[in-house]
């Protein structure tokens, strides 16, 4: 009956069909931004899942294997050991040390959007001094 009525006129015709526009605008909107941050989360996901990151400061050397159940093991070349959880948002890997003293968990975020295999780069950490960071195809043998 509603459309009917505003069918009727130019004006009723005008309305309808700006309406119907704007619908299919939306939804096409919204559909294209759920599949590009799909794509964004899967892009992250690859390089984690069943890789590592080889991290390298001042001190010392150290590896995270990332397994694709979602867990993590860190070790360092002095034999220090960690164990965790992590999960990728739509440009960073997030991962959190388990068990720690802290309610909730801390949880460190590494910004990897637009990274490849092999690619080194730094950054400053305050505590650490220049940070060189590596992501590794696979795991590859501890030293």
């Amino acid at each position: 009956m509603y459309v009917k009525l505003m069918t009727g006129s130019k004006l009723g015709k005008f309305k309808l069909c700006t309406t119907l526009s704007l619908l299919t605008f939306v939804t096409m909107f919204v559909c294209i931004n759920t599949y590009a941050a799909d794509s964004d989360i899967d892009e992250i996901h690859k390089l984690v899942s069943g890789n590592s990151l080889r991290i390298v400061n001042y001190a010392a050397e150290s590896i995270i294997y990332f397994d694709s159940d979602g867990s993590f093991s860190h070790l360092a070349v002095q034999g220090e050991t960690s164990q965790g959880k992590w999960r990728t948002t739509k440009d960073s890997m997030c991962a959190t040390v388990l068990p720690q003293p802290h309610n909730p968990p801390k949880e460190f975020c590494l910004y990897l959007k637009g990274r490849k295999f092999g690619e080194t780069w730094s950054e400053i950490d305050e505590h650490n001094g220049e940070v060189k960071r590596t992501l590794l195809n696979g795991h590859p043998p501890q030293k």
